[in-house]
């Protein structure tokens, strides 16, 4: 066997996940699932003792969800779950529409058939998650495909930025409940959007999309609604005066 180049990190290292790597997709399912409410307070000696680990990975795991939003770090005063306003919410949307909208619009010039075989496997497997009601499925690989086309449009700038805003609406996204029809007519728009991509029409894909991510707003806004109607029994200390 030939020796390792000096400084050449092992396949093997390369490719294994981090412990805080699996405790941050834990909490941010639970986070977007509803499980941990906003401005619930996230107890790390609960979750060092329900998952058997130590403070360190759990501490670099919050960590992630802070950068992304989900969570928010007071210095000795621990970790809570963010609240997001409505205004907030929709100026985030506003973005991503047009982030979302650009990079469809540069997919179509830069994507190649492999990334259309990818594409269009996740769309099917959206398709049949419709078609078993599997809401937590179906919005996963929603999710997916929004992603890859972002990276298809082959641009890190512009990736990096989509990941950071797409993460603080994650959890009100999935926590929209929409009708059948809108549930529906979401699976005709995501057909829609992929035979622009598959047909190389930069303007029609861009249009698409643009409209598409928009139209969150109404549920988006139902959600948060809500939660502010009913209130949170849970200070932070951004509320506790």
């Amino acid at each position: 066997m030939p020796a390792a180049k000096p400084g050449a990190a092992p396949v093997a290292q390369l490719l294994r996940r981090s412990l805080h790597d699996d405790i941050a997709d834990l909490l941010r399912d639970r986070i977007v699932e509803g499980k941990m409410p906003p401005g619930s307070f996230v107890d790390e000696a609960e979750l060092v003792q329900s998952l058997g680990v130590s403070r360190t990975p759990i501490r670099e795991a919050l960590k992630v969800l802070a950068f992304e939003g989900l969570v928010t770090i007071f210095p000795n005063r621990g970790s809570y779950v963010a609240r997001l306003a409505p205004e907030d919410a929709r100026a985030l949307i506003e973005v991503l529409a047009e982030l979302e909208g650009f990079s469809a619009y540069l997919a179509c010039q830069r994507l190649t058939e492999a990334d259309l075989i990818v594409l269009r496997r996740l769309h099917e497997d959206m398709v049949a998650a419709f078609k078993k009601k599997n809401k937590l499925e179906y919005f996963n690989l929603n999710q997916n495909i929004h992603l890859k086309m972002v990276a298809c449009a082959r641009n890190e700038y512009l990736r990096e930025t989509h990941r950071g805003y797409t993460s603080r609406l994650r959890r009100v996204r999935y926590l929209g409940t929409p009708t059948p029809e809108q549930w529906r007519g979401s699976v005709q728009e995501h057909e829609e959007i992929l035979r622009a991509l598959e047909a190389r029409d930069a303007d029609k894909a861009r249009a698409r999309v643009t409209s598409h991510v928009a139209g969150i707003w109404p549920q988006v806004e139902a959600v948060l609604l809500r939660e502010s109607e009913a209130g949170d029994a849970v200070a932070t200390p951004e509320t506790a005066g």
